[in-house]
């Protein structure tokens, strides 16, 4: 059975993450721990759960826009006066 590309792209990102932060993600979005549950869970810092979160999403964010899809536009760009 052939994968959807794009399941198949997630899923490669989320291998290329570590598993101490997979998991802090996991238990953040998959299992609805709250980021001090999730600590307390791991025995780490608060920081370090909230420093996982913003690593990822900025890498997210800064992705190239190559790989993110643009939403179409219904007006074409016009330049700034």
């Amino acid at each position: 059975m052939k994968l959807d590309p794009r399941r198949a792209r997630l899923e490669a990102a989320w291998k290329r993450i570590p598993a101490r932060e997979r998991l802090i993600l996991t238990l953040l979005y998959f299992e609805g721990l709250t980021p001090v549950e999730a600590a307390r869970a791991l025995g780490c810092a608060l920081r370090d759960v909230e420093r996982a979160v913003e690593l990822r999403m900025a890498e997210l964010v800064s992705a190239p826009r190559s790989s993110r899809r643009r939403a179409p536009r219904d007006e074409p760009r016009r330049k700034a006066a």
